[in-house]
């Protein structure tokens, strides 16, 4: 982390924890999907920790309090912090959201 002083105080840049730093394009949010009802939600694991076991929890009971969706549980073919570009197009071309994330 960069710190820097201005008129208000020091200012922080984040760099990004890979140890590589890498300008990146801030992207907006993506739309909001009004309803899930016949959609596909993949859960996706990233091997963080209990990752694969909490996802796949999820998977399991997302369907019992959103009635009408289907999930997938799918693992990252790939370590932490690179990409899986097979995985996201599978994603892009089926799913209609996805929850990612770790358990550690």
């Amino acid at each position: 982390m960069e710190s820097k002083t201005s008129r208000n105080g020091p200012a922080f840049a984040v760099l990004n924890p890979s140890g590589k730093k890498k300008e990146a394009d801030p992207l907006p949010l993506g739309e909001r999907i009004s309803d899930l009802n016949g959609k596909i939600i993949y859960c996706v694991s990233q091997h963080v920790g209990g990752a694969g076991t909490f996802l796949r929890k999820i998977a399991d009971v997302l369907p019992t309090y959103v009635p009408g969706i289907r999930t997938e549980y799918r693992s990252k073919s790939t370590a932490y912090m690179t990409d899986d570009p097979e995985l996201w197009d599978e994603i892009r071309t089926k799913g209609a959201a996805f929850i990612y994330g770790c358990a550690a």
